[in-house]
Protein backbone atom coordinates (compact mmCIF):
# COMPACT_ATOMS: atom_id res chain seq x y z
CA UNK A 1 0.00 0.00 0.00
CA UNK A 2 3.11 2.46 0.96
CA UNK A 3 4.53 1.87 -2.35
CA UNK A 4 1.14 2.07 -4.37
CA UNK A 5 0.97 5.72 -2.51
CA UNK A 6 4.74 6.61 -3.20
CA UNK A 7 4.01 5.66 -7.17
CA UNK A 8 0.62 7.76 -7.12
CA UNK A 9 2.52 11.02 -5.53
CA UNK A 10 5.12 10.77 -8.19
CA UNK A 11 2.88 10.34 -11.02
CA UNK A 12 0.95 13.48 -9.38
CA UNK A 13 4.11 15.01 -9.20
CA UNK A 14 5.01 14.49 -13.23
CA UNK A 15 1.96 15.52 -14.24
CA UNK A 16 1.93 19.23 -13.04
CA UNK A 17 5.28 19.43 -13.65
CA UNK A 18 4.31 18.67 -17.56
CA UNK A 19 1.35 20.37 -17.20
CA UNK A 20 2.70 23.40 -16.12
CA UNK A 21 5.79 23.31 -19.19
CA UNK A 22 2.76 22.74 -21.50
CA UNK A 23 0.91 25.66 -20.25
CA UNK A 24 4.30 27.71 -20.84
CA UNK A 25 3.70 27.23 -24.60
CA UNK A 26 0.60 27.47 -24.98
CA UNK A 27 1.11 31.19 -23.74
CA UNK A 28 4.32 31.35 -26.30
CA UNK A 29 2.92 29.87 -29.10
CA UNK A 30 1.41 33.09 -30.65
CA UNK A 31 4.43 35.10 -30.36
CA UNK A 32 6.41 32.02 -32.06
CA UNK A 33 4.00 31.95 -34.45
CA UNK A 34 4.50 36.17 -35.01
CA UNK A 35 8.45 35.23 -35.12
CA UNK A 36 7.82 32.71 -37.93
CA UNK A 37 5.74 34.76 -39.92
CA UNK A 38 7.78 37.93 -39.32
CA UNK A 39 11.58 36.75 -39.03
CA UNK A 40 12.45 39.99 -37.04
CA UNK A 41 10.67 41.55 -33.81
CA UNK A 42 11.75 45.04 -35.70
CA UNK A 43 8.14 46.24 -37.13
CA UNK A 44 6.57 44.52 -33.63
CA UNK A 45 3.66 46.86 -33.15
CA UNK A 46 0.91 44.56 -31.95
CA UNK A 47 0.11 45.19 -28.33
CA UNK A 48 -2.53 44.02 -25.71
CA UNK A 49 -3.45 41.17 -27.92
CA UNK A 50 -2.56 37.80 -26.86
CA UNK A 51 -3.15 36.27 -30.96
CA UNK A 52 -0.97 39.17 -32.14
CA UNK A 53 -3.17 39.15 -34.94
CA UNK A 54 -5.13 42.38 -35.63
CA UNK A 55 -7.86 40.66 -37.83
CA UNK A 56 -9.01 38.75 -34.85
CA UNK A 57 -11.77 40.29 -32.32
CA UNK A 58 -10.15 41.51 -29.76
CA UNK A 59 -12.35 39.50 -27.65
CA UNK A 60 -11.26 35.98 -28.65
CA UNK A 61 -7.18 36.38 -27.44
CA UNK A 62 -8.65 38.32 -24.56
CA UNK A 63 -10.32 35.50 -23.32
CA UNK A 64 -8.09 33.08 -24.48
CA UNK A 65 -5.22 34.75 -22.47
CA UNK A 66 -7.04 34.96 -19.25
CA UNK A 67 -8.09 31.12 -18.91
CA UNK A 68 -4.54 29.75 -19.69
CA UNK A 69 -3.07 32.49 -17.14
CA UNK A 70 -5.72 30.99 -14.72
CA UNK A 71 -5.06 27.53 -15.30
CA UNK A 72 -1.09 27.83 -15.19
CA UNK A 73 -1.89 29.84 -11.94
CA UNK A 74 -4.09 27.28 -10.29
CA UNK A 75 -0.98 24.53 -11.85
CA UNK A 76 1.72 26.54 -9.73
CA UNK A 77 -0.15 26.55 -6.75
CA UNK A 78 -0.67 22.78 -6.86
CA UNK A 79 3.49 23.06 -7.22
CA UNK A 80 4.03 24.76 -4.56
CA UNK A 81 1.20 23.34 -2.06
CA UNK A 82 3.53 19.74 -2.94
CA UNK A 83 6.64 19.29 -0.34
CA UNK A 84 8.42 16.86 -2.41
CA UNK A 85 7.46 18.06 -6.02
CA UNK A 86 11.13 18.73 -6.01
CA UNK A 87 13.58 16.42 -4.63
CA UNK A 88 16.24 19.34 -4.32
CA UNK A 89 16.96 22.93 -4.70
CA UNK A 90 18.93 21.94 -7.88
CA UNK A 91 16.42 20.34 -9.50
CA UNK A 92 14.12 23.29 -8.53
CA UNK A 93 16.59 26.03 -10.27
CA UNK A 94 16.58 23.54 -13.18
CA UNK A 95 13.24 23.43 -13.94
CA UNK A 96 13.06 27.00 -13.61
CA UNK A 97 15.59 27.39 -16.09
CA UNK A 98 13.48 25.59 -18.68
CA UNK A 99 10.72 27.46 -18.20
CA UNK A 100 12.46 30.51 -18.44
CA UNK A 101 13.90 29.35 -21.75
CA UNK A 102 10.52 28.80 -23.13
CA UNK A 103 9.21 32.13 -21.89
CA UNK A 104 12.37 33.80 -23.79
CA UNK A 105 10.30 32.92 -26.83
CA UNK A 106 7.53 35.18 -25.86
CA UNK A 107 6.77 38.96 -27.40
CA UNK A 108 6.72 41.61 -25.21
CA UNK A 109 3.11 42.03 -26.06
CA UNK A 110 1.97 44.02 -23.54
CA UNK A 111 5.04 46.54 -22.72
CA UNK A 112 7.34 48.28 -25.25
CA UNK A 113 9.15 49.61 -21.86
CA UNK A 114 12.07 46.99 -23.84
CA UNK A 115 12.67 49.10 -26.91
CA UNK A 116 12.87 52.13 -24.55
CA UNK A 117 15.66 49.94 -22.78
CA UNK A 118 17.47 49.45 -26.28
CA UNK A 119 17.20 52.80 -27.21
CA UNK A 120 18.74 55.07 -24.33
CA UNK A 121 21.26 51.85 -24.48
CA UNK A 122 22.61 52.74 -28.21
CA UNK A 123 22.36 56.55 -27.71
CA UNK A 124 24.53 56.12 -24.97
CA UNK A 125 26.97 53.32 -25.92
CA UNK A 126 27.10 53.64 -29.63
CA UNK A 127 26.74 57.47 -30.31
CA UNK A 128 28.11 58.43 -26.97
CA UNK A 129 25.37 60.51 -26.02
CA UNK A 130 24.57 61.51 -22.65
CA UNK A 131 21.13 59.39 -21.98
CA UNK A 132 19.99 62.24 -19.11
CA UNK A 133 20.37 65.35 -20.61
CA UNK A 134 19.79 64.06 -24.74
CA UNK A 135 16.28 62.31 -25.36
CA UNK A 136 16.07 59.02 -28.31
CA UNK A 137 13.51 61.30 -30.29
CA UNK A 138 15.71 65.09 -30.17
CA UNK A 139 19.14 62.87 -31.16
CA UNK A 140 17.22 60.61 -33.62
CA UNK A 141 15.23 63.03 -35.51
CA UNK A 142 18.33 66.07 -35.92
CA UNK A 143 20.43 62.54 -37.61
CA UNK A 144 18.13 59.93 -38.97
CA UNK A 145 19.38 60.74 -42.47
CA UNK A 146 22.48 59.36 -41.28
CA UNK A 147 21.54 56.30 -39.28
CA UNK A 148 20.80 53.05 -40.25
CA UNK A 149 20.76 51.53 -36.51
CA UNK A 150 17.26 48.98 -35.45
CA UNK A 151 17.43 49.66 -32.11
CA UNK A 152 17.50 53.22 -31.82
CA UNK A 153 15.18 53.54 -34.35
CA UNK A 154 13.04 51.45 -32.60
CA UNK A 155 13.66 53.37 -29.60
CA UNK A 156 12.35 56.75 -30.63
CA UNK A 157 9.12 55.01 -31.84
CA UNK A 158 8.38 54.65 -28.17
CA UNK A 159 5.97 56.60 -25.78
CA UNK A 160 8.82 57.17 -23.49
CA UNK A 161 11.79 58.64 -26.64
CA UNK A 162 10.71 61.72 -25.69
CA UNK A 163 12.17 61.91 -21.98
CA UNK A 164 15.69 61.67 -20.49
CA UNK A 165 16.52 58.36 -18.46
CA UNK A 166 14.02 58.00 -15.79
CA UNK A 167 16.31 55.00 -14.15
CA UNK A 168 19.47 55.25 -12.38
CA UNK A 169 22.75 54.89 -13.87
CA UNK A 170 23.15 50.98 -13.19
CA UNK A 171 20.16 50.54 -14.63
CA UNK A 172 21.68 52.71 -17.87
CA UNK A 173 25.24 50.82 -17.52
CA UNK A 174 23.03 48.02 -17.70
CA UNK A 175 21.02 48.75 -21.36
CA UNK A 176 24.23 50.52 -22.58
CA UNK A 177 26.40 47.06 -22.31
CA UNK A 178 23.42 44.97 -23.28
CA UNK A 179 22.47 47.19 -26.78
CA UNK A 180 26.66 47.67 -27.19
CA UNK A 181 27.03 44.39 -27.55
CA UNK A 182 23.96 44.04 -29.96
CA UNK A 183 25.37 45.60 -32.93
CA UNK A 184 22.93 47.44 -34.19
CA UNK A 185 20.34 44.39 -34.38
CA UNK A 186 17.06 44.35 -32.81
CA UNK A 187 16.68 40.54 -32.54
CA UNK A 188 20.25 39.98 -31.13
CA UNK A 189 19.44 42.87 -28.79
CA UNK A 190 16.27 41.32 -27.20
CA UNK A 191 17.89 37.69 -27.10
CA UNK A 192 20.45 39.70 -25.05
CA UNK A 193 18.23 41.59 -22.51
CA UNK A 194 16.07 38.23 -21.83
CA UNK A 195 19.18 35.70 -20.93
CA UNK A 196 20.03 38.15 -18.48
CA UNK A 197 16.63 38.31 -16.99
CA UNK A 198 16.82 34.80 -17.12
CA UNK A 199 20.21 34.43 -15.55
CA UNK A 200 18.88 37.07 -12.90
CA UNK A 201 16.25 35.20 -12.23
CA UNK A 202 17.56 31.85 -11.15
CA UNK A 203 20.04 33.32 -9.30
CA UNK A 204 17.18 35.71 -7.12
CA UNK A 205 15.43 32.19 -6.85
CA UNK A 206 18.68 30.83 -5.24
CA UNK A 207 19.26 33.62 -2.88
CA UNK A 208 15.46 33.36 -2.28
CA UNK A 209 16.31 29.89 -1.01
CA UNK A 210 19.92 30.82 0.45
CA UNK A 211 18.07 33.27 2.62
CA UNK A 212 15.61 30.93 3.99
CA UNK A 213 16.59 27.68 3.58
CA UNK A 214 13.15 26.66 2.19
CA UNK A 215 12.53 25.41 -0.70
CA UNK A 216 8.68 26.61 -0.54
CA UNK A 217 9.77 30.10 -0.74
CA UNK A 218 11.97 29.76 -3.74
CA UNK A 219 8.85 27.97 -5.73
CA UNK A 220 6.82 30.61 -4.35
CA UNK A 221 9.32 33.22 -6.43
CA UNK A 222 10.85 31.31 -8.87
CA UNK A 223 7.46 29.78 -10.55
CA UNK A 224 5.37 32.43 -10.05
CA UNK A 225 3.96 32.87 -13.81
CA UNK A 226 3.62 36.28 -13.13
CA UNK A 227 7.21 36.94 -13.33
CA UNK A 228 7.75 34.75 -16.11
CA UNK A 229 5.35 36.95 -18.35
CA UNK A 230 6.54 40.23 -16.87
CA UNK A 231 10.38 39.82 -16.62
CA UNK A 232 11.14 36.85 -19.36
CA UNK A 233 8.61 37.75 -22.00
CA UNK A 234 8.01 41.70 -21.09
CA UNK A 235 11.59 42.20 -20.07
CA UNK A 236 11.12 44.99 -17.12
CA UNK A 237 14.30 45.58 -15.11
CA UNK A 238 12.70 45.44 -11.51
CA UNK A 239 14.20 41.93 -11.44
CA UNK A 240 17.32 43.26 -11.48
CA UNK A 241 16.64 45.65 -8.35
CA UNK A 242 15.26 42.45 -6.35
CA UNK A 243 18.65 40.96 -7.08
CA UNK A 244 20.71 43.49 -5.50
CA UNK A 245 18.24 43.68 -2.92
CA UNK A 246 18.32 40.21 -1.97
CA UNK A 247 22.41 39.94 -2.18
CA UNK A 248 22.32 43.21 0.39
CA UNK A 249 19.71 40.94 2.35
CA UNK A 250 22.38 38.25 2.12
CA UNK A 251 24.85 39.87 3.35
CA UNK A 252 23.24 41.77 6.42
CA UNK A 253 21.45 38.54 7.54
CA UNK A 254 23.59 35.69 6.41
CA UNK A 255 27.18 37.11 6.54
CA UNK A 256 26.29 39.93 8.82
CA UNK A 257 28.35 42.32 7.08
CA UNK A 258 26.82 45.94 6.89
CA UNK A 259 29.12 47.53 4.46
CA UNK A 260 29.09 45.41 1.44
CA UNK A 261 24.86 45.31 2.56
CA UNK A 262 24.70 49.17 2.12
CA UNK A 263 26.86 48.62 -0.83
CA UNK A 264 24.56 46.45 -2.83
CA UNK A 265 21.38 48.45 -1.37
CA UNK A 266 23.25 51.36 -2.70
CA UNK A 267 23.49 49.39 -6.57
CA UNK A 268 19.75 48.82 -6.29
CA UNK A 269 19.33 51.98 -5.58
CA UNK A 270 21.17 52.75 -8.85
CA UNK A 271 18.31 50.78 -10.65
CA UNK A 272 15.52 51.85 -9.17
CA UNK A 273 15.60 54.51 -6.21
CA UNK A 274 12.72 53.13 -4.28
CA UNK A 275 14.79 50.78 -2.73
CA UNK A 276 16.66 53.66 -0.35
CA UNK A 277 13.56 53.18 1.96
CA UNK A 278 15.24 50.14 3.07
CA UNK A 279 18.46 52.01 4.05
CA UNK A 280 17.89 53.14 8.32
CA UNK A 281 15.72 49.55 8.71
CA UNK A 282 18.87 47.62 7.72
CA UNK A 283 21.63 50.30 9.33
CA UNK A 284 19.56 50.41 12.65
CA UNK A 285 18.65 46.31 12.21
CA UNK A 286 22.62 45.79 12.08
CA UNK A 287 23.27 47.60 15.60
CA UNK A 288 20.08 46.92 16.96
CA UNK A 289 22.16 45.64 20.60
CA UNK A 290 23.50 49.18 20.52
CA UNK A 291 21.58 50.56 23.26
CA UNK A 292 23.12 54.23 23.44
CA UNK A 293 20.60 56.21 20.97
CA UNK A 294 23.21 58.73 19.47
CA UNK A 295 25.49 55.85 18.87
CA UNK A 296 23.00 54.30 16.35
CA UNK A 297 22.23 57.48 15.27
CA UNK A 298 25.77 58.16 14.27
CA UNK A 299 25.73 54.96 12.72
CA UNK A 300 22.45 56.18 10.64
CA UNK A 301 24.99 58.64 9.05
CA UNK A 302 28.20 56.98 8.59
CA UNK A 303 26.63 54.21 6.52
CA UNK A 304 23.72 56.86 4.77
CA UNK A 305 26.84 58.90 3.72
CA UNK A 306 28.56 55.78 2.96
CA UNK A 307 25.35 54.89 0.93
CA UNK A 308 25.40 58.35 -0.52
CA UNK A 309 29.15 58.33 -1.98
CA UNK A 310 28.59 54.92 -3.72
CA UNK A 311 25.62 55.98 -5.31
CA UNK A 312 27.73 59.37 -6.50
CA UNK A 313 30.38 57.03 -7.71
CA UNK A 314 27.54 55.23 -10.05
CA UNK A 315 26.59 59.03 -11.38
CA UNK A 316 29.89 60.28 -11.85
CA UNK A 317 30.30 59.06 -15.61
CA UNK A 318 26.93 60.92 -16.11
CA UNK A 319 26.79 64.13 -13.99
CA UNK A 320 27.08 67.48 -15.59
CA UNK A 321 24.76 69.22 -13.06
CA UNK A 322 21.90 68.45 -10.85
CA UNK A 323 19.40 68.86 -13.61
CA UNK A 324 20.39 64.82 -13.69
CA UNK A 325 18.20 64.15 -10.70
CA UNK A 326 15.53 65.42 -12.38
CA UNK A 327 15.05 61.84 -13.80
CA UNK A 328 13.75 60.80 -10.68
CA UNK A 329 10.64 63.16 -10.33
CA UNK A 330 9.40 62.52 -13.79
CA UNK A 331 7.13 59.16 -13.72
CA UNK A 332 5.75 61.21 -10.56
CA UNK A 333 4.38 63.44 -13.22
CA UNK A 334 2.57 60.77 -15.15
CA UNK A 335 -0.78 59.34 -14.26
CA UNK A 336 -1.50 55.74 -15.36
CA UNK A 337 -3.03 52.66 -13.17
CA UNK A 338 -3.30 54.29 -10.31
CA UNK A 339 -5.36 55.53 -7.90
CA UNK A 340 -5.94 59.14 -9.38
CA UNK A 341 -6.81 57.52 -12.42
CA UNK A 342 -10.32 58.62 -11.97
CA UNK A 343 -9.95 62.09 -10.51
CA UNK A 344 -7.56 62.22 -13.51
CA UNK A 345 -10.57 61.72 -16.18
CA UNK A 346 -13.35 63.65 -14.42
CA UNK A 347 -11.84 66.59 -12.15
CA UNK A 348 -7.84 67.48 -12.73
CA UNK A 349 -7.78 70.27 -10.22
CA UNK A 350 -8.36 68.14 -7.67
CA UNK A 351 -5.07 65.71 -8.54
CA UNK A 352 -2.58 67.59 -6.97
CA UNK A 353 -3.60 68.62 -3.91
CA UNK A 354 -4.89 65.20 -2.73
CA UNK A 355 -1.39 64.19 -4.68
CA UNK A 356 0.77 66.31 -2.08
CA UNK A 357 -1.61 65.31 0.50
CA UNK A 358 -1.10 61.91 0.34
CA UNK A 359 2.81 62.29 0.04
CA UNK A 360 3.03 64.08 3.42
CA UNK A 361 1.13 61.76 5.13
CA UNK A 362 3.43 58.84 3.57
CA UNK A 363 6.30 60.84 4.08
CA UNK A 364 5.21 61.39 8.04
CA UNK A 365 4.44 58.02 8.03
CA UNK A 366 7.96 56.80 7.11
CA UNK A 367 9.33 59.10 9.51
CA UNK A 368 7.41 57.60 12.35
CA UNK A 369 8.92 54.18 11.01
CA UNK A 370 12.34 55.50 10.91
CA UNK A 371 11.91 56.89 14.83
CA UNK A 372 10.18 53.54 16.13
CA UNK A 373 13.22 51.90 14.69
CA UNK A 374 15.94 54.37 16.39
CA UNK A 375 14.52 54.30 19.59
CA UNK A 376 13.52 50.21 19.83
CA UNK A 377 15.58 48.59 22.51
CA UNK A 378 14.26 45.43 21.00
CA UNK A 379 14.35 44.98 17.32
CA UNK A 380 13.23 41.97 15.77
CA UNK A 381 13.96 41.18 12.22
CA UNK A 382 10.37 39.79 11.39
CA UNK A 383 9.08 43.02 12.58
CA UNK A 384 10.98 45.49 11.12
CA UNK A 385 10.43 44.10 7.46
CA UNK A 386 6.84 43.70 8.59
CA UNK A 387 6.69 47.15 9.03
CA UNK A 388 8.54 47.91 5.58
CA UNK A 389 6.19 45.44 3.76
CA UNK A 390 3.16 47.90 5.05
CA UNK A 391 5.63 51.46 3.91
CA UNK A 392 6.40 50.07 0.22
CA UNK A 393 2.72 49.18 -0.36
CA UNK A 394 1.75 52.71 0.40
CA UNK A 395 4.35 53.85 -1.89
CA UNK A 396 3.65 51.80 -4.34
CA UNK A 397 -0.27 53.39 -3.54
CA UNK A 398 0.66 56.87 -3.82
CA UNK A 399 2.69 56.45 -7.02
CA UNK A 400 0.92 58.79 -10.13
CA UNK A 401 1.75 55.56 -12.01
CA UNK A 402 1.19 51.87 -11.01
CA UNK A 403 1.93 49.08 -13.06
CA UNK A 404 1.33 45.50 -12.35
CA UNK A 405 5.06 44.54 -12.59
CA UNK A 406 5.86 47.16 -9.83
CA UNK A 407 4.44 44.11 -7.41
CA UNK A 408 7.78 41.83 -7.80
CA UNK A 409 9.29 44.87 -5.40
CA UNK A 410 6.92 43.22 -2.19
CA UNK A 411 8.49 39.55 -3.05
CA UNK A 412 12.12 40.62 -1.78
CA UNK A 413 10.75 40.79 1.43
CA UNK A 414 7.86 38.16 1.60
CA UNK A 415 9.61 35.56 3.21
CA UNK A 416 9.22 36.99 6.45
CA UNK A 417 5.82 37.96 6.13
CA UNK A 418 2.93 36.19 8.11
CA UNK A 419 1.32 33.46 6.00
CA UNK A 420 -1.81 35.33 5.58
CA UNK A 421 0.13 37.98 4.06
CA UNK A 422 2.25 35.69 1.86
CA UNK A 423 -1.35 34.39 0.50
CA UNK A 424 -2.31 37.75 -0.28
CA UNK A 425 1.24 38.94 -2.01
CA UNK A 426 1.06 35.70 -4.29
CA UNK A 427 -2.91 36.72 -4.84
CA UNK A 428 -2.18 40.24 -6.07
CA UNK A 429 0.31 38.90 -8.53
CA UNK A 430 -2.46 37.06 -9.99
CA UNK A 431 -5.51 39.57 -9.63
CA UNK A 432 -3.02 42.32 -11.02
CA UNK A 433 -1.85 40.36 -14.22
CA UNK A 434 -6.13 39.73 -14.54
CA UNK A 435 -6.82 42.99 -14.15
CA UNK A 436 -4.22 44.30 -17.13
CA UNK A 437 -6.67 42.43 -19.27
CA UNK A 438 -9.14 45.39 -19.32
CA UNK A 439 -6.68 46.93 -21.75
CA UNK A 440 -6.99 43.68 -24.02
CA UNK A 441 -10.56 44.10 -24.76
CA UNK A 442 -10.41 47.31 -25.62
CA UNK A 443 -6.60 49.47 -26.12
CA UNK A 444 -4.03 50.72 -23.88
CA UNK A 445 -5.76 53.98 -23.01
CA UNK A 446 -5.70 56.11 -19.71
CA UNK A 447 -9.03 56.60 -19.97
CA UNK A 448 -9.59 52.69 -18.88
CA UNK A 449 -7.57 53.02 -15.63
CA UNK A 450 -10.38 53.36 -13.67
CA UNK A 451 -11.43 49.79 -14.74
CA UNK A 452 -8.00 48.60 -13.88
CA UNK A 453 -8.42 50.11 -10.52
CA UNK A 454 -11.75 49.20 -9.68
CA UNK A 455 -10.69 45.44 -10.93
CA UNK A 456 -7.77 45.36 -8.58
CA UNK A 457 -9.93 46.06 -5.79
CA UNK A 458 -13.18 43.80 -6.84
CA UNK A 459 -10.71 40.66 -7.18
CA UNK A 460 -9.19 41.60 -3.82
CA UNK A 461 -12.09 41.60 -1.68
CA UNK A 462 -12.93 38.44 -3.36
CA UNK A 463 -9.46 36.75 -2.82
CA UNK A 464 -10.12 37.69 0.53
CA UNK A 465 -13.28 36.52 1.13
CA UNK A 466 -11.80 33.39 -0.41
CA UNK A 467 -8.73 32.75 1.78
CA UNK A 468 -10.93 33.43 5.15
CA UNK A 469 -13.62 31.24 4.33
CA UNK A 470 -10.65 28.18 4.00
CA UNK A 471 -9.16 29.95 6.93
CA UNK A 472 -12.37 29.17 9.22
CA UNK A 473 -12.63 25.99 7.46
CA UNK A 474 -9.48 24.80 8.28
CA UNK A 475 -10.31 25.84 11.78
CA UNK A 476 -13.30 23.99 12.03
CA UNK A 477 -12.18 20.69 10.36
CA UNK A 478 -9.39 20.92 13.53
CA UNK A 479 -12.05 21.53 15.99
CA UNK A 480 -13.82 18.43 15.04
CA UNK A 481 -10.75 16.48 14.76
CA UNK A 482 -9.73 17.51 18.38
CA UNK A 483 -13.18 16.99 19.52
CA UNK A 484 -13.42 13.59 17.82
CA UNK A 485 -10.26 12.51 20.09
CA UNK A 486 -11.15 13.56 23.19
Amino acid sequence: MEQESIKKVTKTNIILKISFILLSICLVIPSLIYIIQNKTIMNFKIYYNFFLNNSINKIVPAIVFLLLFLTIFIVYILIVKRKYIFKNIKQLLVFVGITGLIFMFMMPWTSSDIFYYMGVGELDGVYNQNPYYTTIKDYYNENKENIDDELLEKGAENGWSDTTVIYGPIAQLIFKICSSLSFKNIDIAIVIYKLINLAIHIANTYLVYKLTERKLFAKIYGLNPFIFIEFIGNVHNDIIVVFFVLLSLYFLLKKKKIIPSVIFLSIATGVKYFTVLLLPAFIIYHYRKEENLGKRFAKCIQYGLLFILVLGVEYIIYFRDFSILSAMLVQTEKYAKSIYSSIYVVKQDFLMPLKYSLYIIFFLYYFKFCIDLLTNKNIKWNKVIRKYNTVLILFSLILGTFQQWYIIWIFASMMWQKSNMIRNIVGISLIAELANSVYMFKVESYIYDIYFVESIVAMLVIWQLITNKRKINKRENHRKIKEKFE
